[in-house]
């Protein structure tokens, strides 16, 4: 059975996305495959106005997104936590359907492609040493890195390493509000 990541908007019409997003997890299950759909599991206890715990779920829902053989994208627009997940199912070489306009397609497929040329796989980075995902190593290697915990301060920290053009993109994107507010949207 393949594990099939189901990348469609979240926000926007939030219970429609979320009912179109099951509709996608039935018709996946129906035909064999093991539907993944992040943004339909975390919103059951992720409060998705709070900052913090939307972009915990994304980066959590990135990291399910290394487990799985398949990535089905589904809509007409991409938002900014669909494109997240596209160009990381391109780095990783994620096998991709897309479903929606021809234009979205296009969209989709370009996203894809370009990650799968320029970018490299994200390295996991512990305490200043390398680690995590080298050339042979498994999609299911390590994104982000376990919380480091401060007991004291009640605090975690959760780090992501992008090559540094993607965490250009993303510091405008974060710096626009775009991010923050769109990322979810793209599935997690």
């Amino acid at each position: 059975m393949k594990m099939t990541y189901i990348c469609s908007p979240c926000r926007g019409d939030y219970e429609k996305n979320i009912i179109k997003a099951q509709e996608y997890c039935r018709e996946a299950l129906l035909e064999g495959l093991l539907p993944i759909a992040p943004h339909v599991y975390f919103t059951q206890f992720v409060d998705d106005e709070k900052t913090e715990e939307r972009e915990r779920g994304l980066l959590c829902g990135l990291q399910l997104l290394r487990y799985c053989q398949l990535i089905r994208v589904y809509g007409c627009r991409v938002s900014a936590g669909m494109y997240n997940e596209i160009q990381l199912a391109g780095v990783l070489g994620i096998e991709l359907e897309v479903y929606g306009p021809p234009e979205f397609v296009e969209r989709v497929k370009e996203i894809y492609n370009n990650a799968a040329v320029t970018q490299k796989q994200p390295i996991l980075r512990k305490k200043g040493r390398p680690a995590g995902v080298s050339a042979g190593a498994p999609a299911a290697a390590p994104l982000i890195r376990e919380p480091d915990i401060n007991p004291a301060a009640g605090a975690a920290r959760i780090s992501i390493n992008f090559e540094e053009d993607l965490a250009r993109e993303l510091e405008k994107e974060i710096s626009a509000g775009n991010v923050l507010s769109g990322i979810m949207a793209g599935g997690a």
